[in-house]
């Protein structure tokens, strides 16, 4: 079911699953580059919350990334399920991926969608 998910709301349940007073220090910028897609996809981690915005793949960023992942959406949603960063190509340090990945937290699968 989650193959079926926007790169958007990919990206959005991972921000929801940020330990936010962990990660309040942390102050992280990661690009990924979705070749089949033509976008940038820019994640911010500061202030415990993880956000990202989309610009077209050409558009040249004003700061550069600490991390900029080179993949296709397939390999984004093998590393969102841990399968790791094969064919990926990476400019930067990979170790700030982990960092972002540490502050992820399991989801509570008795969470009440509904409550009487």
């Amino acid at each position: 079911m989650a193959v079926a998910l926007t790169t958007e709301m990919l990206l959005d349940s991972l921000a929801i699953r940020i330990d936010g007073p962990r990660a309040w220090d942390e102050d992280l910028t990661i690009d990924l580059a979705l070749t089949d897609e033509q976008r940038r996809h820019r994640l911010t981690l500061h202030n415990g919350a993880l956000t990202h915005r989309s610009v077209p793949l050409d558009r040249t960023p004003r700061t550069p990334p600490a991390l900029t992942l080179g993949l296709t959406r397939p390999q984004l949603f093998a590393i969102l399920t841990g399968q790791g960063l094969d064919g990926v190509t990476t400019d930067g340090d990979p170790a700030f991926l982990r960092r972002l990945f540490s502050y992820v937290t399991e989801p509570d699968n008795a969470f009440p969608v509904v409550t009487p």
